[in-house]
């Protein structure tokens, strides 16, 4: 049986559920990113990611928060799944 294989483009990638790879940015001030128990603001905090540092997307949804008007996306860390602002990912609304 012959198996046929392909590359994937970064366009393709950005359809699969989690499993993608993302550097957190938070801008000029270099502070660390909330890990967020809940995709809100105002969440219990569950740990920090440092700035520039990789993550990896659990999943590709966004969920919104009306309160601060910021879109959350889950992601995995050091061994804790939560969430963080999708802005500091660079992931479109």
């Amino acid at each position: 049986m012959s198996e046929i294989k392909r590359e994937l483009s970064l366009n393709d990638m950005e359809q699969v559920s989690g499993g993608i790879w993302h550097t957190v940015n938070t801008g000029a001030s270099g502070l660390d990113a909330a890990l967020r128990a809940e995709p809100r603001k105002n969440s219990r905090q569950i740990g920090h990611i440092p700035n520039r540092i990789e993550v990896d997307t659990v999943s590709d949804e966004l969920f919104y928060d009306p309160d601060s008007n910021r879109h959350f996306v889950q992601v995995r860390y050091n061994g804790k799944i939560g969430w963080v602002a999708s802005s500091i990912l660079g992931l479109r609304r």
